[in-house]
Formats: C-alpha cells, sequence, structure tokens
C-alpha cells in the first residue's frame, strides 16, 4: 500500500507499531507535537496539534490509510479533553474525508463501556456507558466514524482498546489485557482486512479466559489473538475484580486520571 498517517506518534502504542507499519506502506508519515528520535528511511516526522486542523489537513494528504492513536488516553479536565480527543478526533476524520483517504482506524477505548457490571458479556451492540468524560469523548468519536462511513463513504474501524501492556500489572488485567504482540495484529487486522460493512467497531484485548468483552467482530477481521493472560495468574493473590464495574477506578466519582 502507499501512505499511512499515524497521530499519537510518540505513543507508546505507535512506538510498537511503527516497524509493522513500514513493512506494510510505502511511506510512514508520523504527526506527532514533538520529536520522537530516529526515523526510517521512508517515516516522515510532521510536528504538530491535533487541534491545529489546518496541519492535519495538510499531513492527510496522499494518505491511504489514518491509524489515529493520538489524543488524551486517561481522565482530564473537561477543556483538555474538548481540545484532544473532540477537537482533535473531528479533525482527524474531517482531514481523512478531504484527502480522499480510504480507511480510517481509530484507538478507540472499553472505557466507552465501563458502566457495564463485571458479571455482563459485553460486545459491540452492547449500549454505550461510560465511565469518565474520557470513555465520553471515545463515544462521540466513534459516532463521528459512523457518520462519516455512512455520509462520505469512508472505511473506518473503532478499536475497543483494553490494557495494552508488557503482561498484566494486577489482577483486573487477567481480564483487560491486550499484548503488545496482539496490538500490533489488531492494528495490522484493522489496517488490511476487507471490511464486512465499511463501519465496525471491535474490542481489542488478548485471548483471556476472563475477559468481559466479545472477540467476534474482531475475528470477522482475521484477528487471532495469541497470548493469554492466564499465564500469568499465579502471580496474583486475589484474581477477583476490583469493582463492580469493568471500567475499574475509573467509575469512581471521585476519579481525576493517573491510575489504570
Amino acid at each position: 500500500m502507499s501512505g499511512i498517517l499515524v497521530t499519537g506518534a510518540s505513543g507508546r502504542m505507535a512506538a510498537a507499531i511503527r516497524p509493522r507499519l513500514s513493512d506494510l506502506f510505502d511511506e510512514v508519515v508520523l504527526y506527532s507535537r514533538s520529536s520522537i528520535g530516529e526515523l526510517e528511511p521512508h517515516e516522515r516526522l510532521v510536528l504538530g496539534d491535533l487541534s491545529d486542523g489546518d496541519r492535519v489537513r495538510e499531513a492527510a494528504q496522499g494518505m491511504h490509510a489514518v491509524l489515529h492513536l493520538g489524543g488524551k488516553a486517561d481522565e482530564a479536565p473537561f477543556e483538555e479533553i474538548l481540545q484532544a480527543n473532540l477537537v482533535g478526533t473531528y479533525n482527524v476524520f474531517d482531514a481523512s474525508r478531504r484527502a480522499g483517504v480510504r480507511r480510517v482506524v481509530y484507538a478507540s477505548s472499553h472505557h466507552v463501556t465501563g458502566f457495564h457490571s463485571t458479571d455482563v458479556a459485553v460486545d459491540e451492540t452492547s449500549p454505550v456507558r461510560p465511565d469518565t468524560l474520557y470513555g465520553a469523548s471515545k463515544v462521540f468519536g466513534e459516532a463521528l466514524g459512523r457518520l462519516h462511513a455512512d455520509k462520505w463513504g469512508l472505511e473506518v474501524v473503532c478499536l475497543r482498546i483494553g490494557v495494552c501492556r508488557q503482561r498484566p500489572e494486577n489482577a483486573d488485567q487477567l481480564r483487560t489485557w491486550l499484548s503488545v504482540p496482539d496490538s500490533i495484529a489488531l492494528v495490522e487486522a484493522a489496517l488490511t482486512a476487507d471490511l464486512p460493512e465499511r463501519y465496525s467497531v471491535v474490542y481489542g484485548v488478548s485471548d483471556n479466559a476472563r475477559r468481559f468483552w466479545s472477540t467476534r467482530s474482531a475475528q470477522a477481521l482475521g484477528y487471532r489473538p495469541q497470548d493469554s493472560a492466564d499465564a500469568f495468574a499465579a502471580e496474583f493473590p486475589t484474581r477477583e475484580f476490583s469493582s463492580p464495574y469493568q471500567g475499574g477506578r475509573f467509575c469512581e466519582p471521585g476519579y481525576a486520571g493517573g491510575t489504570w
């Protein structure tokens, strides 16, 4: 394929996926607010903020796909959420439409359904129940994706990503963990699969026996997780979830960010 624009290019998930994107695309344009070090020969850095619509539109020109990883990834004051996750995500979808991009893969979050009970199995058809302003901003992003797919024919895949870490860090993550290799496989599937529909919502989680979320729609894209948090279960004395809700601490009334 030709070119891909990656927002949030200085983040942890982008760093993990960049080598694979270099295999899949002739040009990888990295959009970031700050420098990200040494680039591969076919990578190009564009410095800019997601709130700068003109800059985002410039970066999207000539791209085949956009991988939108940028934005605030935790709870924060509304003004910060507004600029990073609402204005920024609007700018990405608008730029993609205007530039004739074929597909946008949007990093949503499992926190769009965080207030579902831990004893409920959730899939992409379950009602949204965001647990934070952050989660609500991801609902907005998914709705923008639906609009752009229905109205302007953009292909959109929304990834409701679990907790992506090298290994589970607590007992809660025995349910929510997405391994780094599985995250790479998930993004690749979302970028390259023949989509069953123009708009898709999929949960990004490893093959954890205790997971809350269905992987049916992800499997329809060809995603086959290879890792499981079950291999780490013996490391945690208690395996009970810390909250009655799937969003964990994000559901607490006083939660203001900083704890995963």
